[in-house]
């Protein structure tokens, strides 16, 4: 994935890394590992696709929802006031958050040819799951870090954060998102709203 110096910080700029608290794993390193090469594999597929932005977009949707936990990021990035929402909303909220997630990231990764990511090693972060290194190298460019977090606390294994070079994805939506309600007058609703059509 090319991740040019702009690029690596608009696809992830935010603050220090982030990792969410998550229970007990009985996910192993070298399951997280492999679960994260599937993810890097099924990625460069699309990308290196040839498709148009439209039809990326919504295959790298459905990746993107299978190997992510929305429901999990969606609640953190929230924050309080999604546990105000009922049941019918927080769908709602993590439906609209989801689209939009994808949709700002597959824009971002079908610039992401001609490089190479090798997963370096993996490491029980205790209760913050399970945390693979992979360098990313790009010609021209100096190699830099991306590291995964990795659970299975809803049952399945999935994604929970992407941290570049110290730069945390779920750091970087937080201030977006609760910014964004901000400017709504704390309206979730109206906030789901503009997420499901930005």
């Amino acid at each position: 994935m090319p991740l040019n110096k702009p690029n690596r910080r608009l696809v992830l700029a935010g603050g220090a890394a982030a990792l969410l608290p998550l229970p007990a794993l009985a996910l192993s390193e070298n399951a997280a590992s492999a679960y994260v090469q599937r993810v890097v594999d099924d990625v460069f597929e699309i990308i290196n696709s040839g498709q148009s932005e439209a039809q990326l977009l919504r295959r790298f949707k459905r990746v993107f929802t299978s190997y992510a936990d929305i429901g999990i990021i969606a609640r953190s990035v929230l924050g309080p006031p999604y546990r105000g929402l009922s049941t019918r909303e927080q769908r709602a909220f993590s439906d609209a958050f989801g689209s939009y997630l994808s949709n700002k990231y597959g824009r971002q990764f079908r610039e992401f040819q001609g490089a190479e990511i090798t997963i370096t090693r993996a490491r029980d972060a205790g209760n913050k799951g399970v945390l693979v290194s992979s360098q990313v190298r790009q010609q021209g460019q100096s190699p830099f870090s991306l590291d995964w977090q990795v659970s299975d606390r809803s049952g399945q294994t999935k994604l929970i954060n992407l941290i570049i070079e110290g730069l945390s994805l779920l750091t970087s939506e937080r201030e977006e998102i609760r910014g964004q309600l901000a400017a709504r007058g704390g309206d979730v609703n109206a906030l789901t709203a503009y997420l499901a059509t930005a």
